[in-house]
């Protein structure tokens, strides 16, 4: 019995360290979900509306986002990214935390963003740092906000964000 035990705990133990390696960490707080619930949420719903240059605008908040189609991107990567990106004229930056959770849409796709971004993952970074080596981002596909190490890449992208021009 007493082995048992042991065995149960140690697979408890396994599992809880391959869970918290698939999410980064244990830090974490439920998404406040700041998509708009009523809206449809497909392309056509007409919230979000793509140009011929890739920039999509949401009607809703004003702002404009392009999507860096790179995967695993770390948070580095993605600053230097948006930073220099000239799309429409520039101006793009790291959106701010909640900014992604305001185009969290719950349902939407199976990460749920709006089709229209085809983002090649479902965790973005944000601009804003948690301290000197850690940034905060969001996860999509749970709707939760959490903050890993600046070089981390593993299933992360980068959007960019402006107001609309």
């Amino acid at each position: 019995m007493g082995r048992q035990v042991c065995l149960g705990i140690l697979a408890l133990m396994i599992l809880l360290a391959w869970g918290c390696a698939q999410d980064g960490s244990l830090q974490g707080r439920a998404g406040e979900g700041q998509g708009q619930p009523g809206v449809q949420t497909t392309a056509l719903s007409g919230r979000f509306t793509k140009a011929s240059n890739g920039a999509i605008t949401d009607t809703v908040t004003g702002l404009e986002w392009y999507v860096n189609h790179q995967p695993d991107t770390t948070w580095r990567q993605a600053q230097a990214w948006a930073g220099s990106l000239t799309v429409g004229g520039g101006g793009w930056r790291l959106p701010t935390l909640p900014e992604l959770k305001a185009i969290y849409q719950k349902g939407a796709s199976a990460v749920n963003l709006d089709p229209l971004f085809q983002a090649p993952g479902a965790w973005a970074w944000s601009g804003d740092l948690h301290n000197p080596w850690s940034a905060w981002g969001f996860a999509f596909y749970s709707g939760l906000e959490g903050w890993h190490h600046l070089d981390y890449a593993g299933g992360r992208v980068a959007l960019a964000v402006r107001s609309r021009r």
